[in-house]
This record gives structure tokens, C-alpha cells and sequence, in this order.
């Protein structure tokens, strides 16, 4: 799914920002929140990460729609302290509650050194890497979670494969100078399950299993989600049912920033002369791939995938709001 089409109809990032704003004015959300869902939507889709990008429109849409996910969400801070937070989403998509929890990390980060801001009781956040590029913009390492709190109760029949509740994002952010790409780990943390991998290699399903629940800890317990105001069963909107961390490091509280740039600068550059992996083109640490493929696509203009163009023209239809393309 995250490799774009060849072939797909490309759509300037000016024209589908006008679009996504206009589709979820019609839907009657908060104009502050479409803008901030459109552009968060871009920014995923220009790093070719197609499965959570303008692919999760209908998505959002219908959960505004049938009433799953709060359309105006009110952000509550349930604690509070110089390096931390911990906010409540309302019930509304994650975007919104996600994008404040990081720029309250970025405020922390830059007076003191660290931020780090939970949140709890929203819908879908997308993909985390959106969040962490925020601190990398201002020269952060940045790190973003999702996930939930433990389940109300797990089969005893099932393996503990099976106690990974979705597939939790991961993602840490490390910048670099301005001609090499950041280091940026950017993934879903479950592994779909095949017998034969497991048999050759259990200890890749076996840290798999350990970061995702990493995640679901760092997000949904110590976000309190398994709280009585937050039960997954009793909230009123049904799809908020998720949970967040995000954090941003100050790299002048540990190091010169100049020495640590010029080291990350070092190291992506000569790992980018090395051999590539078998089936690969290129060696690229993560992060790579991804920074090419936005500098094209600004120029270029964002693929489509068929699905997403599908789904996004059938509710130009619904909406009455004209294509792009």
C-alpha cells in the first residue's frame, strides 16, 4: 500500500488542500480544524506513506457523519506541570488534540530542555511521523506514539501475538543538516502473522510484539485511557477509543547542535554510498526515501492512489463539491 503509483493521477498540493477544506466545510467541522486535517493529510501523503494519508478521508467523513468522533472537540488539560502534560481529545479526531499535545512538547522542549504531553480519548491520529516532523522543523529530536490501554480481557486461548490491540505507530525523529534527510523512524509496530517467518526468525515477532506494546503503554496507561471518564465502553463517542505520547528533546541541553548536525550530516552521507540491500536501489537509513519522494512530489504533485481518488470523488459527489482532477 505505501509505494505510490506510477501510473496515478497526480493533483497539486494547492488544489488538494482547496479540496479537502471545502469537503469538510461541507461536513460542518470547525474551519480551524479542516485546515489543520487538510495539511496534516498532505504532509503524510507527500512522504509517500499512502495508506494514511487522503486514503483515511471517507474515513474521518462518515465518523463525523454517524456521530463516532465529536466534530467540534474542545481540548481539556487534565494535568499539567514544566515538562509534562496530559490532555483530554473530547471525543474528536486525533489530529486535533495530537498537533496541541506536540506543540506543548515543542514549548517545553525549547524553555526547558524536554516536553512530553500525553493524550487520551480521541479518534484516529494517522500516522505519528506528521507530529514528530513538527519538532524536527524547529530542530528537535522528536518522538510519537499511539496506541491504547490493556483490553478489558484477552483469550487464553489466543498467543500473545494476539494481545496487540491495531497496529501501534511508532516513530522517532532525529534532524540533520539541511542537504542530507533526517533520521526518521516512521512504522506500525504489528507484523502480520506467518507461520513459516516465526518458525525461521521468532525474535523479529518477538520485539514486535515488545515495541507495540511499548507503545500501547506510553499512549493509552499512561495517558489514562482505562480511567472510568475514558472507558472504551461508556464514552459517547465510540471511536475515540485511542491514546497518544509525543515528546521533544532540546539537543543544545546535551551537545553542541552544530556537532550533532554535522554528525548526522556524516552518517546518512556515507550510509548513502553503501552497498543497498538485496532488491533495494540504494542504501538509505529510514527517513530517506521518504525525503526524496516530498521534494518530488512538491514539484510534481501528489499520486493518487485509485482507492483514495475512488473514495474522495465519491463524496465530491455527495457534498457537491467539484474535483481537482
Amino acid at each position: 500500500m505505501n509505494v505510490p503509483a506510477e501510473d496515478a493521477t497526480r493533483v497539486s498540493v494547492e488544489s488538494l488542500r482547496s479540496f479537502l477544506i471545502e469537503l469538510f466545510g461541507k461536513v460542518a467541522i470547525p474551519d480551524e480544524h479542516a485546515e489543520l486535517v487538510a495539511d496534516l493529510l498532505i504532509d503524510t501523503d507527500l512522504r509517500g506513506v499512502v495508506s494514511h494519508g487522503v486514503m483515511q478521508v471517507e474515513r474521518y467523513v462518515r465518523g463525523w457523519q454517524e456521530g463516532t468522533c465529536n466534530r467540534t472537540p474542545e481540548i481539556e488539560i487534565l494535568k499539567e506541570g514544566p515538562a509534562t502534560a496530559a490532555l483530554n481529545g473530547d471525543g474528536g479526531l486525533g489530529y486535533i488534540v495530537a498537533t496541541r499535545a506536540m506543540e506543548m512538547a515543542i514549548e517545553r522542549a525549547e524553555s526547558i530542555g524536554v516536553g512530553v504531553v500525553t493524550t487520551t480519548y480521541h479518534d484516529h491520529v494517522g500516522s505519528t511521523g506528521k507530529y514528530v516532523r513538527m519538532a524536527l522543523r524547529r530542530g528537535l529530536i522528536g518522538v510519537g506514539l499511539s496506541g491504547r490501554n490493556a483490553a478489558t480481557s484477552y483469550s487464553r486461548q489466543a498467543t500473545i501475538d494476539g494481545s496487540i490491540q491495531g497496529s501501534p505507530p511508532f516513530c522517532v525523529g532525529m534532524p540533520s543538516g539541511p542537504d542530507q534527510p533526517p533520521f526518521m523512524l516512521d512504522m506500525s509496530t504489528k507484523i502480520p502473522w506467518e507461520e513459516d517467518v516465526f518458525a525461521r526468525m521468532p525474535e523479529v515477532y518477538l520485539k514486535a510484539i515488545g515495541i507495540s506494546h511499548i507503545a500501547n503503554i506510553l499512549s493509552g496507561t499512561l495517558g489514562g485511557q482505562m480511567q472510568p471518564r475514558f472507558d472504551r465502553d461508556q464514552i459517547a463517542f465510540s471511536g475515540a477509543n485511542q491514546s497518544g505520547f509525543f515528546m521533544a528533546l532540546q539537543i543544545d541541553r546535551f551537545v553542541d547542535p552544530a556537532a550533532f548536525l554535522g554528525d548526522m550530516d556524516h552518517l546518512m552521507a556515507e550510509i548513502s554510498q553503501m552497498r543497498p540491500l538485496p532488491g533495494f536501489d540504494r542504501a538509505d537509513l529510514p527517513g530517506g526515501p521518504e525525503w526524496r519522494r516530498e521534494k518530488a512530489f512538491r514539484e510534481d504533485g501528489i499520486p493518487l492512489h485509485p482507492q483514495a481518488q475512488e473514495q474522495m470523488e465519491g463524496l465530491a459527489r455527495e457534498y457537491q463539491v467539484k474535483v481537482p482532477w
